[in-house]
């Protein structure tokens, strides 16, 4: 059964020889998974950056922690299915396998190229289009069209810009059974998006078209000016007659 998180504890101490840091850290993100450990290794990452950042503000000066020391020390779940209509929240809802996963600044989201099997939501945080980092992705976006079809593979990569960035992943087939409301939803949602790449794409075309006019036409103005003019041609002088 799916579990939605409702806090959990971290215990983090430095490994660094004398180090005397140790400390406790509460995570009550809304992290779902399709399982216990899923939900705590998302939680995990984020106790981590918390303690990395309250170390380093104490001790960053004398030495970084790299690799700390952590164990969980309580934790409380909430579980997500037909009988908990509580537990239906945006992005995931009752009775999908929830997938959810986090990403740091720069880490790819969903490579061009690979197999797509669902649909993704930004759910925390923001992404872009690698290769049209004019196309941004916020909290309620959702990208990966091609997770609509079969057999179709990514058409672009996908990159978090913000660390923290949470990405609800949706098999479409699956959440279709369970939830067809949602699955209308993410449906409206991704063609929106290819819409909104296609337009994306023509404005860059019409953008550089203008441009290529403009540099055709500079440079026919610029030959034209180097162009050497022609030598007049002489008179040809007549032969005198013999007599």
């Amino acid at each position: 059964m799916a579990l939605k998180l409702k806090e959990v504890v971290f215990r983090v101490r430095c490994r660094e020889m004398g180090c005397p840091f140790t400390s406790d850290f509460s995570v009550k993100e809304n992290i779902m998974g399709a399982t216990q450990a899923d939900v705590d290794g998302e939680a995990l990452k984020i106790a981590r950056d918390q303690a990395m950042t309250k170390h380093d503000a104490i001790y960053g000066r004398k030495h970084m922690m790299l690799n700390p020391d952590m164990h969980k020390v309580a934790g409380t779940y909430e579980p997500l299915g037909p009988a908990s209509p509580a537990g239906r929240t945006r992005p995931m809802s009752a009775g999908e396998p929830v997938h959810t996963r986090r990403f740091d600044r720069g880490e790819k989201i969903v490579a061009k190229g690979e197999r797509a099997t669902t649909v993704c939501e930004v759910v925390r945080g923001s992404a872009i289009n690698e290769a049209r980092p004019g196309i941004v992705y916020r909290p309620g976006s959702t990208f990966g069209a091609a997770g609509l079809f079969e057999h179709k593979k990514r058409m672009a990569s996908i990159v978090a810009v913000e660390n923290d960035t949470l990405i609800g992943f949706y098999d479409m087939r699956e959440l279709t059974k369970t939830d067809p409301a949602k699955a209308r939803e993410l449906y409206n949602e991704a063609m929106e998006d290819i819409f909104r790449v296609l337009a994306y794409l023509e404005d860059n075309c019409a953008s550089l078209e203008k441009r290529i006019a403009k540099l055709k036409a500079g440079s026919v103005k610029k030959s034209a000016r180097k162009a050497p003019a022609k030598p007049a041609k002489k008179p040809v002088k007549g032969k005198a007659r013999r007599k």
